[in-house]
């Protein structure tokens, strides 16, 4: 009997050797965002940090989480933020009518969270004196990360309560040459506060899929220790071949496509990234097909990408790694 795409999807996920290669724009999955997820346009959050529209010649993809950037952080130091108001996530206006046009039966629900937990921090701060605290302030920064976990532990429980059945959670650690915060000082400082959060879900039996941008290999093995089950990594930096072939069952990929590719390349590039990734990461499951990154593609370049799809999704699979 064929499943139907949501059970398709999660047994990918679980690597249950699902019945074709699962991918973006086939209804598999909703991804939902609770009342304010993304920043302003312009002028200040609900977190005190001021924003500005991106220019008018950038496009922004549907499913893209910003389209403003931030200009002027909270604080210019973090004892500044000791006792200041953050934004409350038992609210429950954040959740009225979170699944409205949602069919829960058809596709699987995924609750988006706002700036992970580091790049809340980072954001409250800017880059700069944020990274500088986690290093000179330690016990000070720790409070302040504590306060940004309750407040995503929070919105999990919420998009829990409203009917969400996984987590869409992302965070940035890297950029295009390695991490520019240093594994360890991770370890200690941000994963802790992490995986709080992903422990909502995962104590719900509930997937959690995890985007970080960047060359982030070196965060993959305590991602997937901490409980992420999808990981949306960026392949032009990444080789997600080599993470599967190092952890087999235990990773799962979202995307799998380069976005520069479907941005700048042609319909037949487009066509031979998607084979490539179904040979190199489909095998036993364990591969959602996707850009990398929700950016607004040119529409021949997305029909490309779902043409192979369908067609090398079923043919072109690998044995189980």
């Amino acid at each position: 009997m064929t499943p139907s795409l949501k059970e398709n999807l999660l047994r990918a996920i679980r690597h249950e050797a699902p019945h074709h290669v699962p991918y973006s724009g086939e209804g598999a999955y909703r991804l939902v965002d609770h009342h304010g997820r993304k920043p302003p346009r312009v002028g200040p959050d609900e977190w005190g940090v001021q924003w500005a529209p991106l220019p008018a010649t950038y496009i922004a993809g549907a499913g893209e989480p910003l389209e403003s950037y931030p200009i002027v952080p909270r604080a210019t130091n973090v004892g500044e933020l000791r006792g200041a108001a953050f934004p409350d996530p038992t609210d429950s206006s954040l959740f009225a009518g979170l699944l409205d046009g949602a069919d829960p039966a058809a596709a699987l629900v995924i609750g988006q969270h706002p700036a992970g937990i580091l790049d809340r921090f980072l954001l409250l701060l800017g880059m700069q004196s944020g990274l500088t605290a986690l290093i000179s302030a330690p016990k000070a920064s720790k409070d302040i990360l504590e306060r940004i976990a309750d407040y995503h532990a929070g919105l999990a429980r919420g998009y829990l309560a409203a009917g969400v059945e996984a987590a869409w959670l992302a965070d940035d650690y890297a950029g295009q040459d390695g991490p520019y915060v240093r594994p360890e000082l991770w370890r200690r400082m941000i994963l802790p506060y992490l995986a709080r959060v992903i422990a909502v879900y995962r104590e719900a039996d509930l997937p959690v899929f995890f985007h970080t941008c960047g060359r982030a290999e070196a965060f993959v093995p305590d991602l997937l220790g901490a409980g992420v089950n999808v990981l949306n990594l960026q392949s032009e930096a990444c080789n997600l071949a080599v993470l599967k072939a190092r952890f087999g069952r235990r990773i799962a990929f979202f995307g799998g496509v380069p976005s520069q590719t479907m941005l700048l390349g042609t319909p037949e590039e487009v066509r031979q990234a998607a084979r490539s990734a179904i040979v190199a990461l489909a095998g036993g499951g364990g591969l959602i097909l996707a850009p990398d990154q929700p950016l607004a593609f040119p529409a021949e370049n997305l029909s490309a990408l779902v043409e192979t799809a369908r067609a090398c999704g079923h043919a072109e699979r690998p044995g189980g790694g």
